[in-house]
């Protein structure tokens, strides 16, 4: 009876010991892998870039609507002035022959040259039309809308944003020698303009796809310094935690 009793008590406690070590949760956490982290920071950067594709659509929008209103033509104001009646006694005057009128040379109409508000409201349009394109893919039709768009203007207020997606047609592309020429040039001719933040930061960005992480981290530095408060210099920080040597 009493190996009994004992064999019962051991196999309650093999019994209970299992019980708690299936109870133990694990602490393992599970593996993060590289390509994760990556694949997570690109749909982070594909983000930011759509939503500021949208802002900068809207604000083209705006500056449309706006530059249609300039150009309308304002009604004008008239104040009608009672005359003074007076009461003049006509004078006698001699009856004289009529000069011969010499009948106006006819002249030719020509069309003004588009220019002022309605050239800019023009030219927003075809901006706008070159960032859907670029939108649906098609990033040969998009850069020639956008040169066009740059050649019409090129102190235009749309300038530097031509030549900002510009850069953007040849980096989707993968062509980043010439996406790097085009950034380049909206910071060095356009440093004070909207889109030079923008395309500081897409240097560094270049620089790293090339694998030139150096200068990357040097170019989002300068980003930093030089545009503190924009969107890029935000941008540029998170580059530079996930960005080593």
């Amino acid at each position: 009876m009493k190996k009994y009793v004992v064999l019962l008590l051991l196999l309650t406690a093999c019994a209970t010991k299992k019980a708690d070590e299936n109870d133990v949760p694990s602490l393992v956490p599970p593996a993060e892998t590289s390509s994760a982290a990556n694949a997570a920071a690109d749909a982070r950067l594909a983000e930011m870039q759509t939503s500021m594709t949208e802002l900068l659509e809207r604000i083209d929008v705006l500056n449309a609507r706006i530059a249609r209103l300039e150009a309308a033509p304002q009604p004008e104001t008239r104040v009608a002035v009672q005359p003074t009646p007076r009461v003049v006694e006509p004078a006698p005057r001699p009856v004289l022959e009529p000069a011969p009128v010499p009948s106006p040379a006819p002249v030719r109409a020509t069309a003004p040259p588009v220019s002022g508000p309605l050239q800019n409201a023009a030219i927003a349009d075809s901006y706008r039309g070159a960032l859907i394109l670029f939108g649906k893919g098609r990033m040969a039709d998009a850069r020639a809308a956008l040169q066009q768009v740059f050649d019409a203007d090129p102190s235009g207020e749309l300038a530097d944003n031509a030549l900002y997606w510009i850069g953007e047609t040849y980096y989707a592309a993968s062509d980043f020698t010439n996406a790097m020429r085009a950034y380049e040039r909206v910071t060095k001719e356009y440093p004070e303009q909207n889109k030079a933040p923008d395309a500081m930061f897409k240097i560094g960005l270049t620089f790293e796809k090339t694998g030139d992480l150096g200068m990357a981290r040097k170019t989002f530095d300068e980003v930093i310094r030089r545009y503190p408060y924009s969107t890029a210099a935000s941008s540029s920080k998170l580059e530079l935690k996930r960005v080593k040597y």
